[in-house]
């Protein structure tokens, strides 16, 4: 069965020959998936791409590796395996690791294990054997996790007793037939296929194990959305039945499951697809109204969208490596450092990017006015950056993200205009670059260099294709000094370190402890980010020139 592709890509350039591919574009070439996984990983770190096989026609096909081909390439599963055949455990290799193995994806981090049953007791003796930390998550379902620190960071082996009486039992337990196969570890790796997840992987289906099992699990409803529009499958009939049929019951899930599964879902190679499918499903008004209010509300040019295929555009335009957006080499590495910082609640940067374009305009039906002169209807949005700050709150809260997340995404959404309308004044000073950062950032919230990449973001969405390019280069030229001033210049402009601080106020001037303090250091420290005060000399005299000091002298008089 040959695979779906966009019409972007010419196969037939590379008969006989794996590619990796990421959305619409080929990003490494091999005659093996090894060689294309190491030439996508050598131009596009960050991205996880698709191993495809062109045949001697130009015709994609889904790889079909054999067990022993793809364990050949993880010498930790190969050392696990040994380890189960030693003890003379009966254990299968179940889910996603099996359904990726068919897929040819070598970047497994997560594998799933079944056994008849105290999984906590092989997990424990796994554990010691490969000289690893042992936790056990479910000791009602006898499951227990393996942590490996490997050179390539932690991979992660979760034993499991079976979900019933038997192994078959256990597949016919599980969400989607493409989850539901298993591979026996006992002598030669055989493939178990009950439910034919096999096919519906070549027939890039996703299709539900049985009627039952959404209402089993309502939060598979968004993972069949998020799956679909990870692999580019499409959801059967039958299932986009039961699916829908779920939704009502989406809110009996844990809101900390269902905030899992939304941020897997929108960073998916296509999250914008993916929150159309929700939408088109019924699931979007339920799960997020705020995202849904936005459906059919018209802008003015430049926009040439409604504000939700707007928001859809700027989701699709995200998952780029960062050169895709104009930013130069010399400070493309600072800020892939910078967006795999990880925030509280084990989520980087990157992965709450994606939240915050979703919400960023969530504030326009709320907003929305019309004004008509010379027969021209001019639609605005006053003030809707702050409102949609204020339902992004409203949101991260509702799904229990971390306080820092929280205030992390909020901040974005909240100052999402900045760039656009540091752009569209005069020459950028350091006041104004020292402003942006203090007003956007703060230790525990470093959401400036965030704010500076949703603008380049937002702007590639908003206009038609092929225009705005005079406007996008003004934003990429603010954006670049933004960056070149916070990795290079932290010192100098961001966050400059204080030449004078409250004692010094205290014995130099004899004030007292209080708000004048604080506002005198507040203005001395963007008089420094200015370039205006450079030495303690300059300091003193400049706290003698601030009128808010001369005042409280007067006061004192």
């Amino acid at each position: 069965m040959t695979q779906k592709l966009t019409p972007a890509i010419d196969t037939s350039l590379y008969p006989n020959r794996w590619i990796a591919v990421v959305k619409d574009h080929v990003i490494g070439v091999g005659l093996t998936p090894e060689q294309a996984f190491r030439a996508a990983k050598r131009t596009r770190s960050k991205d996880k791409p698709a191993l495809l096989f062109v045949d001697s026609e130009g015709q994609v096909r889904l790889p079909q590796a054999s067990a022993a081909d793809w364990l050949n390439h993880h010498s930790l599963l190969r050392e696990t395996i040994a380890l189960l055949q030693n003890q003379q455990t009966e254990a299968y290799l179940v889910g996603g690791a099996v359904r990726d193995l068919l897929l040819g994806r070598n970047e497994v981090v997560d594998f799933d294990f079944v056994v008849p049953d105290n999984g906590l007791t092989v997990a424990r003796r796994v554990a010691n054997g490969l000289q690893a930390a042992f936790y056990p998550l479910d000791t009602e379902r006898g499951t227990g996790r393996v942590v490996c620190d490997t050179p390539d960071g932690k991979i992660y082996l979760d034993f499991a007793s079976f979900r019933g009486p038997d192994l078959e039992s256990d597949l016919a337990d599980r969400d989607f037939t493409i989850n539901a196969m298993a591979m026996s570890l006992t002598g030669s790796p055989q493939l178990i296929d009950p439910l034919q997840g096999q096919q519906d992987l070549r027939q890039q289906y996703i299709r539900a194990v049985s009627p039952e099992a959404f209402r089993h699990d309502p939060v598979r409803v968004l993972r069949a959305v998020r799956q679909a529009a990870e692999f580019n499958f499409t959801v059967t009939p039958d299932t986009e039945t039961y699916l829908r049929q779920a939704v009502t019951q989406l809110d009996t899930v844990s809101p900390e499951r269902q905030r899992d599964e939304l941020v897997k879902l929108l960073n998916t190679p296509a999250p914008g697809h993916a929150v159309r499918m929700l939408h088109n499903y019924g699931v979007l008004a339920p799960l997020l109204p705020e995202v849904e209010a936005m459906v059919g509300v018209t802008q003015s040019a430049p926009h040439y969208q409604t504000v939700f295929e707007h928001t859809l555009t700027a989701l699709e335009v995200w998952p780029v490596d960062v050169e895709e957006l104009g930013i130069p080499d010399l400070l493309a590495g600072h800020v892939r450092r910078y967006l795999n910082i990880e925030m509280a609640g084990h989520l980087s940067i990157a992965a709450l990017m994606p939240l915050a374009l979703l919400l960023h305009d969530t504030g326009k039906p709320l907003t929305r006015t019309e004004e008509i002169a010379a027969a021209e209807t001019k639609i605005r949005f006053l003030g809707h950056a702050r409102e949609s700050a204020h339902l992004a709150r409203q949101v991260m809260n509702r799904f229990r993200f971390s306080s820092q997340a929280t205030d992390f995404v909020t901040s974005v959404v909240l100052h999402h205009m900045r760039p656009l309308m540091l752009a569209a004044g005069d020459k950028l000073s350091r006041r104004a670059i020292y402003r942006f950062f203090r007003d956007s950032s703060s230790p525990t919230c470093p959401a400036g260099v965030a704010i500076a990449l949703h603008a380049l973001i937002d702007h590639q969405a908003t206009y038609p294709p092929g225009q705005g390019q005079t406007e996008g280069e003004q934003l990429r030229h603010v954006v670049v000094q933004l960056l070149t001033a916070y990795f290079e210049a932290q010192d100098q402009v961001v966050d400059p370190p204080p030449l004078l601080n409250g004692r010094d106020l205290i014995d130099i001037f004899g004030l007292k402890q209080g708000r004048l303090i604080g506002l005198l250091l507040s203005h001395l420290k963007e008089a420094q980010a200015a370039g205006e005060v450079t030495d303690r000399a300059a300091a003193i005299d400049f706290i003698k020139a601030d009128p808010n000091f001369a005042h409280q002298q007067t006061k004192d008089l």
